[in-house]
């Protein structure tokens, strides 16, 4: 984003424009998904989502003007939409019984991994070569992925004659109690649906807006492109390390207590970008920590709630559903930082949003949570 802003000359208002706009077209698919994956299944419709964003990069490659940037932001959303955490959280519940939500966190490593690899990787290839030619590099390589996903992707275990993971010990579980049809269904309340869509509504702000304005954040701090690449490259070992923590963590002491410990290391995270301006390396190192643990709660939280608080005969609806708010929230705030940065001066004010945000979902996962229990 900071070379997007600088080489073309457009405004940091401009910059978040083309993340605003992202944000509204995935919004838009999230809200056409499930019509979108009666049409295809699941195989076929995230190797659709990986093309698009194959197409997006490519479209950068050759953009030269703001319109045509737009027009890679808008293919990027459709990809965001349709592809991300929902199939993935629909294919984790098929082929999982057991271990599911270190599964889950599993999967959602690619986009830290991503920003391990990526960041000194781009810049390098942007400073020594071109950023046309380093969008176009990585349009070839999503174009490689996608049909791996397509050779390998299967929709469920019975397409390979498996069972779910877990099933087994499973099986041992219900042959030993008495047999009784199960008939206990539960979604979330009215007032946990309120407080649950404000939490994902937030996280959509934060994981995805958030993110998406670090370099650019770091960048106007006056900090050195290579060392904001560092960054960038600290918070996703973070992130992977974090969701792999997340996972196993939420599969031992449950859903509840992991979000609450998770939401607060992003707070602090939060907390401590609104310091960069000290250029401090200490809050820097912490900031990375902190964050990169921070942000497996904002992406994975929504089907670990959704597993909580609903039977399991719900469990795709209510994923769904906080998924769009969560994509809702990334739309809603993505021009805010470039807004305030435009008046301001600098990210900084925006970080200081996202961290009140957060500290409402730690209260409102609290209380949805509690009220959900008394009511159940």
């Amino acid at each position: 984003l900071p070379y997007i802003i600088s080489q073309n000359g457009f405004t940091y208002s401009q910059g978040s424009y083309l993340v605003t706009l992202r944000c509204l077209i995935a919004f838009i698919s999230m809200l056409l998904i499930g019509f979108y994956y009666r049409v295809f299944s699941i195989r076929t419709g995230a190797s659709i989502a990986a093309f698009c964003a194959g197409l997006a990069f490519f479209i950068y490659s050759i953009s030269a003007s703001y319109v045509s940037f737009c027009l890679a932001a808008a293919i990027s959303g459709i990809s965001y939409g349709f592809g991300s955490m929902i199939p993935v959280s629909i294919l984790m519940n098929r082929w999982f019984i057991q271990r599911k939500t270190l599964a889950l966190s599993i999967c959602a490593t690619g986009s830290g991994i991503a920003t391990i690899v990526l960041p000194s990787l781009t810049t390098l290839m942007i400073e020594y070569l071109s950023i046309n030619l380093a969008f176009l590099i990585e349009a070839g390589f999503i174009f490689i992925m996608t049909g791996i996903i397509f050779i390998f992707l299967r929709n469920s275990p019975n397409e390979k004659g498996l069972k779910p993971y877990g099933y087994e010990n499973t099986e041992v579980v219900v042959s030993e109690v008495v047999e009784e049809p199960v008939t206990d269904s539960w979604t979330l309340s009215k007032r946990v649906w309120i407080m649950m869509g404000l939490v994902s509504l937030f996280m959509g702000a934060q994981a995805n807006t958030g993110f998406s304005h670090l370099a650019v954040l770091y960048d106007t701090e006056g900090f050195d492109s290579m060392i904001v690449s560092y960054i960038i490259t600290g918070v996703g070992v973070m992130i992977v390390v974090g969701k792999l923590i997340y996972g196993e963590v939420t599969d031992k002491i449950g859903g509840y207590r992991s979000s609450i410990l998770f939401c607060f290391f992003l707070l602090l995270g939060n907390t401590l970008c609104c310091l960069a301006f000290l250029n401090s390396t200490l809050i820097i190192i912490l900031n990375v920590l902190f964050l990169g643990v921070g942000y497996p709660i904002a992406t994975i939280g929504p089907s670990v709630w959704a597993s909580d608080l609903a039977s399991p005969d719900h469990f795709s609806t209510v994923v769904k559903r906080l998924q769009i708010i969560y994509a809702a929230g990334a739309l809603i705030f993505a021009s805010i930082p470039g807004i305030l940065a435009d008046v301001f001066g600098t990210f900084i004010p925006a970080y200081i949003l996202f961290s009140a945000c957060i500290a409402v979902a730690l209260l409102f996962i609290q209380l949805a949570y509690r009220t959900q229990a008394k009511e159940a």
